[in-house]
């Protein structure tokens, strides 16, 4: 095991430091025999946890084969892992971009010109006690509470990337067979999206049907602080029910969650009734 992920493991991981300090002396003074009176002292100290940061930065690269009638028809997708042992956050660098205001990129809409939307907006934040997805629906963004997932450790072995990896399996709640490769030389409990919760970083991750396939393509130390995307007006939704059922409409019917907003290519010409007519042969999700 390299010496910088040796370091990690020994990393205290705990942040909860005091970040600001501050005292206010009150000396009244008085000045006619030059006494000089130290009266008050109000000492006030403010609490707060630091935000915490990230130890380790993995970028996956995600292959999703949306239509399973058409195999050859292959989107690629680039998220980054921030990660400690307690938190983390899983999303595209493109979407960060984009909600900060920072992405130059553009399209044409019945609307005017608007900054490109990027392929993927999705976000996963991770804490001690929850799980929490953001995933887009139309024009929204809805933001759940995932599941736990229960894995099964397998005997099948192999290295990836230089690590030890062994295989686990897991039956999403949404009925869904997936596969991941983890490794114990990396003992935190997280991987892409919402698969996580094994004795190690998970390195690889695909479905029954090898529809999905989310691959690790790149490890390295990082204190890069965690946090999720901020959309700024996200739908909380009460289930994940909810999310499905929102997505379920929005496939049947795109304008539904798209406020009837037209799309047009770089030449003028109206998309609007292409898009929809893709979607509706979208039969793979990732959750």
């Amino acid at each position: 095991m390299a010496d910088w992920f040796a370091a990690f493991i020994n990393y205290g991981f705990h942040h909860e430091e005091f970040i600001y300090f501050r005292i206010i002396g009150i000396i009244i003074a008085l000045t006619m025999k030059k006494i000089v009176l130290a009266g008050l002292f109000t000492c006030v100290v403010l609490i707060v946890p630091a935000q915490n940061k990230a130890v380790m930065e993995v970028n996956y690269e995600t292959k999703i084969i949306s239509d399973s009638l058409n195999r050859d028809k292959v989107s690629m997708y680039a998220s980054t892992l921030l990660c400690s042992n307690i938190e983390s956050v899983y999303f595209s660098r493109e979407a960060q971009a984009f909600y900060k205001g920072l992405s130059k990129m553009t399209i044409s809409t019945s609307a005017g010109v608007i900054p490109k939307y990027p392929k993927s907006v999705g976000n996963v934040y991770k804490t001690k006690e929850n799980l929490s997805v953001s995933l887009p629906v139309g024009k929204y963004i809805f933001t759940y509470e995932e599941p736990q997932l229960k894995w099964e450790i397998l005997n099948e072995t192999k290295d990836i990337k230089g690590f030890k990896t062994r295989l686990a399996k897991t039956t999403t709640d949404t009925g869904d067979t997936y596969f991941a490769w983890f490794t114990h030389d990396i003992m935190i409990p997280d991987g892409p999206f919402r698969f996580k919760g094994l004795s190690g970083l998970i390195l690889e991750v695909y479905n029954k049907n090898r529809t999905i396939e989310i691959y690790a393509t790149d490890i390295k130390k990082s204190d890069e602080a965690i946090e999720p995307l901020k959309y700024g007006d996200a739908v909380k939704t009460r289930s994940k029910q909810q999310f499905l059922e929102a997505r379920k409409n929005y496939l049947e019917n795109p304008s539904m969650y798209n406020g009837n907003l037209k799309i047009f290519d770089s030449n003028g010409n109206e998309r609007t009734k292409m898009m929809a007519e893709r979607l509706k042969r979208v039969n793979v999700f990732l959750d």
